[in-house]
Protein backbone atom coordinates (compact mmCIF):
# COMPACT_ATOMS: atom_id res chain seq x y z
CA UNK A 1 0.00 0.00 0.00
CA UNK A 2 1.37 2.93 -0.87
CA UNK A 3 1.42 6.78 1.54
CA UNK A 4 -1.17 8.39 1.54
CA UNK A 5 -0.62 12.10 -0.04
CA UNK A 6 -0.09 14.85 1.95
CA UNK A 7 -1.92 18.20 1.36
CA UNK A 8 0.63 21.28 1.63
CA UNK A 9 0.52 24.78 1.05
CA UNK A 10 3.38 27.36 1.06
CA UNK A 11 2.24 31.25 2.43
CA UNK A 12 2.71 33.95 -0.05
CA UNK A 13 6.14 35.07 1.55
CA UNK A 14 7.66 31.48 1.49
CA UNK A 15 6.72 31.48 -2.30
CA UNK A 16 8.29 34.77 -2.96
CA UNK A 17 11.48 33.46 -0.84
CA UNK A 18 11.59 30.19 -2.92
CA UNK A 19 11.17 32.15 -5.65
CA UNK A 20 13.86 34.70 -5.05
CA UNK A 21 16.16 32.02 -3.63
CA UNK A 22 16.11 30.19 -7.15
CA UNK A 23 17.15 33.37 -8.81
CA UNK A 24 20.39 33.30 -5.84
CA UNK A 25 23.63 32.39 -9.08
CA UNK A 26 25.69 29.77 -8.39
CA UNK A 27 23.25 27.45 -6.62
CA UNK A 28 24.35 23.60 -6.26
CA UNK A 29 21.71 21.00 -7.96
CA UNK A 30 21.15 19.56 -4.27
CA UNK A 31 20.37 23.16 -3.59
CA UNK A 32 17.89 23.67 -6.52
CA UNK A 33 16.07 20.43 -5.63
CA UNK A 34 15.44 21.36 -2.28
CA UNK A 35 13.45 24.27 -3.27
CA UNK A 36 11.83 22.64 -6.09
CA UNK A 37 10.70 19.90 -4.10
CA UNK A 38 8.78 22.84 -1.57
CA UNK A 39 7.12 24.36 -4.85
CA UNK A 40 6.34 20.92 -6.36
CA UNK A 41 4.71 19.94 -3.09
CA UNK A 42 2.78 22.91 -2.85
CA UNK A 43 1.52 22.33 -6.49
CA UNK A 44 -0.16 19.34 -5.66
CA UNK A 45 2.61 16.84 -7.11
CA UNK A 46 2.58 13.22 -5.92
CA UNK A 47 6.44 12.53 -4.26
CA UNK A 48 6.47 10.38 -7.80
CA UNK A 49 5.84 13.13 -9.56
CA UNK A 50 8.30 15.39 -7.95
CA UNK A 51 10.96 12.52 -7.75
CA UNK A 52 10.39 12.05 -11.87
CA UNK A 53 10.44 16.08 -12.59
CA UNK A 54 13.73 16.36 -10.20
CA UNK A 55 15.77 13.08 -11.34
CA UNK A 56 15.59 11.55 -7.79
CA UNK A 57 14.36 8.55 -5.48
CA UNK A 58 10.93 9.26 -4.19
CA UNK A 59 12.30 8.43 -0.81
CA UNK A 60 14.57 11.06 -1.04
CA UNK A 61 11.67 13.53 -2.06
CA UNK A 62 10.22 12.47 1.06
CA UNK A 63 13.43 12.59 3.17
CA UNK A 64 13.31 16.36 1.88
CA UNK A 65 9.06 17.04 2.98
CA UNK A 66 10.70 15.66 5.95
CA UNK A 67 13.11 17.66 6.59
CA UNK A 68 11.66 21.17 5.62
CA UNK A 69 8.61 19.84 8.46
CA UNK A 70 11.63 19.67 11.08
CA UNK A 71 13.77 22.75 9.83
CA UNK A 72 11.52 25.04 8.53
CA UNK A 73 12.05 27.21 5.38
CA UNK A 74 14.86 29.07 6.32
CA UNK A 75 16.87 26.38 8.00
CA UNK A 76 15.83 23.81 5.69
CA UNK A 77 17.42 26.12 2.25
CA UNK A 78 21.00 26.83 4.33
CA UNK A 79 21.34 23.32 5.26
CA UNK A 80 24.78 22.06 4.55
CA UNK A 81 25.56 18.74 3.69
CA UNK A 82 26.81 16.32 6.43
CA UNK A 83 28.37 12.62 6.70
CA UNK A 84 31.44 11.69 5.48
CA UNK A 85 35.02 11.98 7.49
CA UNK A 86 37.42 14.66 6.98
CA UNK A 87 40.02 14.39 4.37
CA UNK A 88 43.17 12.99 5.32
CA UNK A 89 44.21 14.80 2.10
CA UNK A 90 46.01 17.84 3.70
CA UNK A 91 48.21 20.56 2.72
CA UNK A 92 51.04 18.46 4.51
CA UNK A 93 50.28 16.02 2.61
CA UNK A 94 50.02 17.20 -0.29
CA UNK A 95 53.62 19.07 -0.08
CA UNK A 96 55.34 15.59 0.58
CA UNK A 97 53.57 13.80 -2.01
CA UNK A 98 54.96 16.50 -4.79
CA UNK A 99 58.46 16.34 -2.85
CA UNK A 100 58.34 12.74 -2.82
CA UNK A 101 57.24 12.79 -7.26
CA UNK A 102 59.86 15.55 -7.64
CA UNK A 103 62.41 14.44 -6.47
CA UNK A 104 64.77 11.69 -7.74
CA UNK A 105 66.49 9.23 -5.53
CA UNK A 106 68.33 6.26 -6.78
CA UNK A 107 66.90 4.33 -4.03
CA UNK A 108 63.60 5.40 -4.87
CA UNK A 109 61.87 3.20 -7.45
CA UNK A 110 61.33 4.65 -10.91
CA UNK A 111 57.27 3.58 -10.78
CA UNK A 112 55.80 3.88 -7.28
CA UNK A 113 52.25 2.19 -7.10
CA UNK A 114 49.18 4.16 -5.46
CA UNK A 115 49.78 1.59 -2.67
CA UNK A 116 53.63 2.10 -2.71
CA UNK A 117 52.93 5.88 -1.88
CA UNK A 118 50.09 5.65 0.41
CA UNK A 119 52.57 3.67 2.48
CA UNK A 120 55.44 6.08 2.16
CA UNK A 121 53.06 8.84 3.68
CA UNK A 122 52.21 7.10 6.38
CA UNK A 123 55.85 5.36 7.07
CA UNK A 124 56.95 8.83 6.67
CA UNK A 125 54.86 10.24 9.40
CA UNK A 126 52.51 12.46 6.90
CA UNK A 127 49.66 10.77 7.87
CA UNK A 128 48.09 8.11 10.51
CA UNK A 129 46.38 6.16 7.38
CA UNK A 130 45.64 7.31 3.78
CA UNK A 131 43.73 5.49 1.11
CA UNK A 132 45.38 4.62 -2.11
CA UNK A 133 42.49 6.35 -4.08
CA UNK A 134 43.03 9.47 -2.81
CA UNK A 135 46.46 9.46 -3.34
CA UNK A 136 45.56 8.62 -7.09
CA UNK A 137 42.98 11.44 -6.65
CA UNK A 138 46.09 13.84 -5.34
CA UNK A 139 48.34 12.52 -8.01
CA UNK A 140 45.59 13.44 -10.35
CA UNK A 141 45.00 16.79 -8.65
CA UNK A 142 48.94 17.60 -8.93
CA UNK A 143 49.28 16.82 -12.31
CA UNK A 144 47.01 19.08 -13.76
CA UNK A 145 48.05 21.62 -11.62
CA UNK A 146 51.26 21.48 -12.27
CA UNK A 147 52.11 19.40 -15.49
CA UNK A 148 54.79 17.37 -15.97
CA UNK A 149 55.60 17.68 -12.33
CA UNK A 150 55.03 13.43 -11.61
CA UNK A 151 56.30 12.72 -14.76
CA UNK A 152 59.38 15.00 -14.95
CA UNK A 153 60.90 12.67 -12.11
CA UNK A 154 60.01 9.50 -13.87
CA UNK A 155 57.95 8.50 -11.35
CA UNK A 156 54.68 7.68 -12.31
CA UNK A 157 51.82 5.91 -10.38
CA UNK A 158 51.33 2.54 -11.93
Amino acid sequence: MGRQRQFFRLSAAEQQELQHYLLLPALLRRQTNRAHTLLDWHAGLSAAESAEHLAMTEGRVYALRRAYQRQGLTAYLNTQPGGGAPTKLTPAVESALLALLSRRSADAPRRWTLRQLAAYLVAQGHTKSICPVTVGKALHRLQLLLPGAATSAGMRAA
